[in-house]
Parts: structure tokens; C-alpha cells; sequence
């Protein structure tokens, strides 16, 4: 198959893959202004919630949300609280967040997201993940330079995954670096990606590379928010491949 450079398609994505992997905060509380909001088509949510699985099998589960003004300025909202099916999301540096490494994120499950404002009134939003759970790439451990990679996946359905996100690693200057690719699979029920050989010499000595697969998907927000706003889930996993001659 050949690969085509993937061009995001909505806002709301753009938001979502940005917001992909999340640490916990351990620092102090946010210094975000804080302020009385009753009117909710004053802000415009933003909603990510995403499971990531590297190459060892490690799960991070998180969800984030930040509440943008009319003037898109991020904010806290005061005596305000945000929950994601019941559990409350603390206070971090850029909004709320919440990481979880026991895996919240289900298969078919429904998420309901719960936005208290400063009068105490509480709005929707919901996402009802999709019934595939991506979870693992099938791709060689190690892999020739001069030949296509293979890339696998038996979780098969007509919607995702949608995007192969591929880095390539190299020495330059004596120093680690290296470069990203965006790719969109249009066919994901064949279950089935390749990346050309020139990918694997884009840059003299790429010693290993990682792809890692995105199955994104968007759920409704609340009719009372302000424009602007979105709620979207994306699932990944990476797999980290060596290159040889």
C-alpha cells in the first residue's frame, strides 16, 4: 500500500493528538486565572481523553479538559469541578487532568463528562467508545533498510486506526535525533499498512524507528457551550522496530 502524508481533518483532532500523552503533576496547582462562571456559552471546553501503549505494553490511561473564554484564554472556573464518570479531575498547570494506569479507557463503553460551573449547575458531554480496542502493532523486531515495512493490526473495522504517526531515528553530530511523519491509513479494515523503503533511508543511518497507530474518534458536547469547543477519544500503540542493512 503506498502511504500518503496525512492531513488532519477537523479542529478537534489537532487538539486531541496534541494532548496525547500526559504525565501526573506533581507540581503546585495551576496559576490559571480563576473565575465566577455561570453563563456556560461563555466557554468553549476542550475534552481529550486517550490511552496510549508503548512498545512494552505500558498503558497510560488520561483524561484532560481545558476551558477556554470567548477570548480563548485558558481558565479555571471557580467552585467549579469537572468529572469523567464519576471521578474527579484534579487542578494541573494547563486545566484539569486525570492519569490512570489501571486502563479506564474500555471498549463500547459510554463517558459521560460533567462540567459543574460556579452556580452549581452541571452540563454534558459524552463519548461512547468504539467497540474495537486497538492494542497491539505487528511489525519485525528487526527490519532491512532496502525493503517495504510491514505493518499489521487484527483489530479490523471500517473507522479506525486513521493516522500512522512515523519517527526515525539517527546520529547527527555525533548526537540522537530524529524527525516525524504523519500518515493517513484510508483503508483500516484491511488491517494491513507499508512503508516504503526510501522511508527507511530518508536520512543516512537510521539506526530504528517507531510507528505508532491512532484511533480517534469524537463524541457531542453540550448544546449550551460557547462554539469552539470539542470532546474526542483517541486510542494509540507504538511499536519501535531496529533498522539493519
Amino acid at each position: 500500500m503506498l502511504t500518503t502524508p496525512y492531513r488532519f481533518i477537523g479542529k478537534s483532532l489537532v487538539l486531541l493528538f496534541s494532548l496525547l500523552i500526559f504525565t501526573r503533576c506533581t507540581e503546585p496547582e495551576s496559576g490559571l486565572e480563576t473565575k465566577t462562571i455561570t453563563d456556560p456559552g461563555a466557554i468553549s471546553p476542550v475534552i481529550a481523553l486517550s490511552r496510549y501503549i508503548n512498545t512494552n505494553n505500558e498503558r497510560v490511561d488520561a483524561a484532560r479538559v481545558q476551558i477556554y473564554d470567548k477570548n480563548i484564554n485558558l481558565l479555571l472556573v471557580e467552585n467549579g469541578r469537572i468529572t469523567v464518570n464519576d471521578s474527579v479531575l484534579s487542578v494541573g498547570l494547563s486545566g484539569y487532568e486525570w492519569v490512570d494506569s489501571l486502563g479506564f479507557i474500555q471498549p463500547d463503553s459510554v463517558y459521560d463528562v460533567a462540567i459543574m460551573l460556579s452556580d452549581s449547575s452541571v452540563y454534558h458531554c459524552t463519548l461512547q467508545a468504539p467497540k474495537t480496542n486497538l492494542h497491539r502493532i505487528y511489525a519485525p523486531e528487526f527490519h532491512s533498510r532496502s525493503s517495504a515495512l510491514p505493518i499489521a493490526w487484527q483489530e479490523v473495522d471500517s473507522v479506525g486506526p486513521q493516522l500512522l504517526e512515523y519517527y526515525y531515528f539517527f546520529t547527527q553530530n555525533n548526537q540522537m535525533s530524529y524527525g516525524v511523519l504523519n500518515y493517513s491509513i484510508w483503508e483500516p479494515e484491511a488491517g494491513v499498512y507499508s512503508l516504503a523503503p526510501d522511508l527507511l533511508s530518508i536520512v543516512p543511518n537510521i539506526s530504528s524507528v517507531r510507528v505508532v497507530l491512532h484511533y480517534s474518534i469524537e463524541g457531542t458536547m453540550d448544546a449550551a457551550f460557547g462554539a469552539g469547543g470539542s470532546i474526542g477519544l483517541d486510542m494509540a500503540v507504538e511499536k519501535n522496530i531496529t533498522i539493519v542493512n
